[in-house]
């Protein structure tokens, strides 16, 4: 059996970094002007869930990836590449 297996479960997903509206406390009447000083309107972040296949003793470890815009399939394969080294 091999000692050196891993289980990893990877998931992908975007987020905007463009504040969100709310209601906010001002005179009725008066729309509130919201700033912010953010250059990207969405990431992506990939993320790795893993555990070892013949000690659970070691628990999971946890790996994420940060990625202004969206991936593409070479972007994911490079993600994977990173994540072999942990």
């Amino acid at each position: 059996m091999n000692t050196r297996a891993w289980i990893v479960f990877l998931d992908e997903s975007g987020v905007s970094l463009l504040p969100q509206i709310r209601r906010t406390y001002s005179s009725r009447g008066r729309t509130p002007l919201l700033r912010h000083r953010l250059n990207w309107k969405r990431a992506s972040m990939a993320r790795a869930l893993g555990y070892h296949s013949t000690d659970p003793a070691r628990g999971a470890r946890r790996r994420f990836h940060l990625k202004p815009g969206s991936y593409d399939t070479a972007g994911l394969i490079e993600v994977l590449e990173q994540m072999k080294v942990f």
